[in-house]
């Protein structure tokens, strides 16, 4: 799962460079996605079923990792992510 562990950490970069808009995702606060990673990551590096079967569930069309992307203008950089470099680490194993 390191592979999903390495998306969570470029994910979690992006996050905490600044403030980003979290009204169309299910977080309060860009604090609140950070945090959730945060605890996901070991988890997902541990192989954890439920942590990556959540951190997948996160990162779907419209998912709250998606909608951050749009709302905060970082969409292209999603993209790059889970259609380049990540293309097959999101995909059920």
């Amino acid at each position: 799962m390191t592979r999903l562990s390495d998306l969570i950490t470029d994910v979690l970069a992006i996050l905490r460079a600044g403030e980003h808009d979290t009204s169309w995702s299910s977080y309060d606060s860009t604090a609140d996605a950070i945090e959730e990673l945060e605890r996901l990551q070991p988890r997902v590096e541990a192989g954890e079923r439920e942590a990556v079967e959540r951190f997948r569930f996160l990162c779907l069309p419209t998912g709250a990792i998606e909608e951050i992307a749009v709302s905060s203008g970082w969409s292209g950089r999603w993209l790059e992510l889970v259609n380049g470099k990540y293309r097959d680490t999101l995909s059920p194993q």
